[in-house]
């Protein structure tokens, strides 16, 4: 079984920026298509860490986590992506909502 672990803070930027890139930098959808996506697509497991980066961005992790799941489905996702965090853990049940409701709107052929 393949892991790879992603920490945000440390692999990506300390700094969240908006959902898309052409919004500002260090994106959701920059986070998504440079570093989620292909772990997603090459290893079994994906570990993302939540406690490195100093600020929240909801779009942020809508267009990363949900764009996961409107690409491959909820379950699938379930399966293979999980979550490190031992100072937010109150970010994963929300990440979770926002990863259901693309589900939700996947499901309807919606794609945002």
């Amino acid at each position: 079984m393949t892991v790879k672990h992603i920490d945000i803070g440390r692999d990506f930027s300390e700094k969240l920026g908006p959902r898309y890139e052409n919004l500002g930098p260090f994106s959701g959808e920059l986070f998504y298509r440079t570093l989620l996506h292909p772990a997603y697509l090459e290893n079994d497991l994906v570990v993302v860490s939540l406690d490195s980066f100093k600020n929240l961005s909801a779009s942020f992790f809508e267009e990363a986590f949900g764009g996961l799941v409107r690409d491959h489905g909820l379950p699938e996702v379930e399966q293979k992506l999980k979550f490190d965090t031992a100072r937010r853990g109150y970010l994963v049940p929300m990440i979770q909502v926002w990863m259901h409701e693309a589900e939700e709107r996947r499901k309807k052929g919606k794609r945002k």
